[in-house]
């Protein structure tokens, strides 16, 4: 377990800091027990979630800051969570963790991480290739509007086998350039905190669905996470659109329960029979 008197004595040290954050990383647990996690620290104290993915949390200041980590280190003791103290980070202002930068003003992609996607070539040789080059795009992912939009015209070439011919076309190659384009100047996504309000858009077509959290400001919204993806062959073929907007709208809600559930906010969509039945 984490050390409390350590944790003072680091806190003492940082007493410039504005705006605080702690950050922890569970150890050898699954998606499931990360939430189950989340959810226990989250009954016990109310902190500002900056991604569920990435388990930081934040104080509006130095003082709440410090009741925050007594009440989260008993919440750890009760709840028989173990924690490492080598990989905590306490009492700063800035925390660049996982190839993300979180301030008090939002998240953004750290630059080495875009400067990744921009060093692959043009022309990718073969399928391994293709795959570490979306593999890196889809870590931007929840920066990026639409991502699905790429991605389709590089679906056949995801199946191609090692007896089959590699059939790299023009198509490919402005794709790749017009990803590293978006990723080149990628938004600074706005943190939801608990009295935000949030509005969800939803939207899909015939290959593929799309969603966007944002939150009010006084000026209008601010987006928070970008999410997407491509249906099935099957799904593409089978579902009507009536039942991949449904899809996009259960998609969003499964990708940001800890932001949405037990939570008031307004969710956009623009099929009329959706709209329906949500309704009822």
């Amino acid at each position: 377990m984490v050390d409390r008197n350590k944790i003072e004595a680091t806190l003492k040290v940082k007493e410039e800091c504005k705006y605080e954050y702690v950050r922890y990383k569970p150890i050898q647990m699954n998606m499931e027990d990360k939430r189950d996690m989340q959810m226990i620290i989250k009954e016990h104290i109310n902190l500002g979630l900056i991604e569920p993915g990435v388990s930081a949390y934040s104080s509006p200041g130095f003082l709440d800051h410090i009741k925050h980590l007594e009440i989260f280190s008993d919440a750890c003791h009760k709840e028989g969570l173990v924690l490492s103290e080598k990989k905590a980070t306490i009492a700063v202002n800035k925390i660049e963790f996982l190839g993300i930068l979180i301030d008090e003003t939002g998240i953004e992609l750290q630059e080495h991480i875009v400067e990744k996607i921009r060093n692959f070539p043009d022309v990718l040789k073969d399928k391994k290739h293709l795959q570490s080059f979306l593999g890196v795009v889809n870590f931007a992912g929840i920066f990026i509007k639409d991502l699905a939009k790429y991605r389709k015209d590089f679906r056949p070439l995801l199946k191609e086998t090692e007896s089959s011919k590699w059939k790299w076309e023009e198509i490919h190659t402005q794709r790749v350039r017009e990803l590293k384009q978006v990723c080149s100047n990628l938004p600074k996504l706005a943190i939801p905190q608990d009295e935000d309000e949030l509005v969800v858009y939803t939207d899909a077509n015939d290959y593929r669905w799309a969603a966007v959290l944002m939150k009010k400001t006084t000026t209008g919204e601010e987006p928070c996470r970008y999410t997407g993806g491509l249906f099935s062959e099957q799904q593409a073929q089978v579902w009507h659109i009536n039942e991949k907007e449904f899809f996009a709208v259960w998609k969003a809600f499964k990708k940001w329960p800890l932001f949405l559930l037990a939570k008031e906010f307004t969710l956009k969509v623009d099929n009329t029979n959706v709209k329906a039945f949500l309704k009822k």
